[in-house]
């Protein structure tokens, strides 16, 4: 997902180089985890790697296939065969995920932050009022209607973060850039249309996703905390790497992008212990994002455009460019999409 945006300006998040995007980094690394005294996953058995150099890039700008966006193609979600972006006119739109047509699209205001699916929807927050996101939307897929559209607490849900779905619930953070002592956790009743519950999150959170049975919450300082679903406990911290954020789940692990570091950790949640961690850029990451599918974990990073993973044997096996501003990335139909919204373009790639 691209980095900061200047609250208040529908566009795209402010990017290389902008002062914001400093300013954002300073904010959510300058907040320290709380464990809530619970027990500590820490890092035993970690297998680190040592900086390496990233193979050479491949040279993806002359490849047919790619889609145009305005005002901005920004955060990305590959569902069912379907792709969904957002920041994209009128708001998000669907694209078939092997040939790229068009299949729905969605109106909506600003989505600040990573989709998700789940109980036969598509979740996004708007930000009704141009600010802040406000507005948690369920979306039926298969003709782009919003069906709900259910108000969070406030003071509204975390810029540049994302949604998680459990068995029972769409989970947010709700918090501001400003305050990164104030987080919530907010749970959303997928059938009432609802918030259901409110729990604490701890100082600093940053992104959201669930996977085997928990919430697993990034923390900026450089962990990622289990959470319980069920009342908000905490149920490991695990050190993880500098500025935490975004996160994917596979069959047997949670992996997180590690932004200042330009690393990705892989989290067992059979030990809550981090087992590797891969460099997958050559500099740190502005916003960036991660996902998973056909065997690999894919990071979209600020110094190449994409890093591809091998989620058996975590080493890189494709480095993808030229950079292209930062964006975010998922695995559909053949192919990795790439989304870039400094060039207002989504890049496919034919997977190896």
């Amino acid at each position: 997902m691209p980095a900061a945006r200047v609250l208040g300006v529908v566009g795209p998040r402010a990017r290389t180089g902008a002062a914001v995007g400093g300013v954002l980094v300073l904010l959510l690394t300058a907040c320290g985890a709380d464990d809530g005294g619970s027990a500590s996953g820490g890092t035993a058995g970690t297998s680190t790697a040592p900086p390496a150099e990233l193979p050479e890039a491949e040279d993806i700008s002359g490849l047919p296939g790619a889609i145009p966006g305005e005002p901005f193609p920004d955060f990305a979600l590959a569902r069912d065969g379907v792709v969904w972006i957002s920041g994209v006119q009128p708001g998000i739109v669907g694209y078939d995920g092997a040939t790229g047509e068009q299949r729905a699209a969605v109106e909506t205001s600003d989505v600040m932050l990573a989709m998700d699916a789940g109980f036969g929807a598509l979740w996004a927050v708007e930000a009704s009022d141009g600010q802040y996101p406000d507005t948690v939307l369920r979306i039926d897929p298969a003709t782009g209607q919003v069906t709900a559209r259910i108000p969070a607490p406030e003071p509204g849900v975390l810029p540049e973060s994302s949604l998680a779905v459990t068995d029972d619930a769409v989970w947010a953070l709700t918090g501001q850039f400003e305050d990164p002592e104030d987080r919530s956790l907010a749970a959303v009743d997928p059938t009432a249309g609802t918030v259901r519950d409110v729990f604490p999150a701890p100082p600093g959170a940053a992104a959201v996703r669930g996977g085997f049975g928990s919430l697993w919450i990034s923390v900026a300082d450089g962990s990622v905390v289990r959470v319980d679903p069920a009342d908000g406990s905490t149920q490991a911290t695990i050190d993880t790497g500098r500025g935490s954020r975004f996160l994917t789940v596979t069959d047997d692990a949670v992996w997180v992008l590690n932004n200042l570091d330009g690393t990705v950790s892989r989290i067992d949640p059979d030990t809550d212990d981090v087992v590797a961690t891969v460099t997958v850029s050559a500099g740190s990451v502005q916003g960036g994002d991660i996902a998973a599918g056909d065997g690999s974990v894919w990071a979209r990073t600020t110094e190449e455009l994409a890093t591809e993973v091998d989620a058996q044997t975590n080493e890189v096996l494709r480095v993808l460019g030229p950079p292209a501003g930062s964006g975010s990335v998922a695995v559909a139909g053949g192919m990795v999409w790439l989304t870039a919204h400094d060039v207002r373009t989504t890049y496919r790639v034919p997977l190896s």
